[in-house]
């Protein structure tokens, strides 16, 4: 492959602001990635499929190439601090993976066939077809974010409320409290490393969960992390960084492998993944520290926000008007 990065002169600001674009972009969406354990396609895929006019299978092949390199970033620092939960991470890719590989291979074949060059409402039927369900689907995962970034936050002022109000005057009530609190945190930390087992359920949850992780990782050049986080955190009671860490492992051996099919069918544009990469190992860096203590509801609200933009972007700008 040529890399001549002539692909900048499409960008509607010319060469050189496309770069820098790029970059800018790959480091906001590394840190979103490492902070939520989210692969960053619901940003990468329509700012390529917009900005640069890349088919909907270029588009998620750029966004998918973009992830292992950021994705290595964060996961250094989360195996630094033992945050990885390698049982359910490795259960996951048994299925995330040949998951991954099928759907790439068909949807980039499938764009390559008559049926997806026909034009449809003015555009191919491939592109048709992925435009509706991106949308439609992006919009799901844009309300489950604010509902979940609301509930953290009501959570969260909850449980300030209940300390302000438990103040102990008395030296020894509040050591015992102390005392309390610092054994359920060391029973809570016990549980999260020991509440996995391989009961025939619990193995059966990862492995279905690991198709649609590979199905949505291939088709929208997206992580899984919005079904296996609130899984791991909800049923193997990880505390979230342990999930997002796990999650973030999936993501990237799931899209390493995916890039590599998309790259040997000729539809992946390496300059402008190598450039993203370059900002996403910056900003997984940055967004994977801040997650190791962080509240991550502002963000949640900030992501959930940006996804409504890019829906509404989609359905006035890119959809075929009826």
């Amino acid at each position: 492959m040529d890399l001549n990065f002539q692909i900048y002169n499409e960008f509607v600001w010319g060469f050189w602001p496309g770069i820098f674009v790029v970059f800018g972009v790959g480091f906001f969406v590394g840190y979103l990635a490492s902070f939520l354990g989210l692969g960053g396609g619901f940003i990468y895929t329509p700012f390529f499929h917009s900005f640069f006019h890349l088919t909907a299978v270029q588009a998620v092949a750029v966004s998918l190439a973009q992830m292992p390199v950021s994705s290595l970033s964060g996961l250094v620092v989360y195996y630094k601090n033992n945050k990885i939960r390698w049982k359910q991470g490795f259960l996951l890719l048994c299925t995330s993976i040949p998951t991954a590989q099928y759907t790439a291979y068909k949807f980039g074949r499938f764009e390559d066939t008559e049926i997806g060059k026909q034009l449809y409402y003015g555009i191919p039927l491939s592109e048709f077809i992925y435009l509706i369900v991106f949308t439609v689907f992006l919009g799901i995962l844009a309300i489950y974010n604010l509902v979940t970034a609301l509930k953290r936050r009501k959570k969260y002022y909850q449980s300030l409320e209940v300390q302000s109000q438990n103040s102990y005057p008395n030296p020894t009530a509040a050591s015992k409290i102390s005392d309390s609190n610092s054994n359920s945190g060391a029973n809570a930390n016990q549980e999260h490393t020991e509440s996995f087992s391989y009961s025939r359920k619990s193995v059966l949850i990862v492995l279905f969960t690991g198709i649609f992780f590979g199905l949505f990782s291939s088709f929208f050049g997206i992580g899984g992390g919005f079904l296996a986080v609130p899984l791991f955190v909800y049923y193997f009671r990880m505390s979230p960084v342990e999930a997002v860490a796990t999650s973030f492992l999936g993501i990237f051996l799931t899209s390493f492998g995916t890039s590599i099919l998309y790259f040997f069918q000729g539809k992946l544009h390496l300059e402008l993944a190598l450039i993203g990469s370059f900002g996403g190992i910056f900003g997984a860096r940055i967004g994977s520290l801040k997650a190791i203590n962080a509240k991550p509801y502002t963000i949640l609200l900030v992501t959930a926000t940006f996804q409504f933009l890019v829906v509404i972007w989609y359905v006035i700008g890119k959809l075929p008007k009826f």
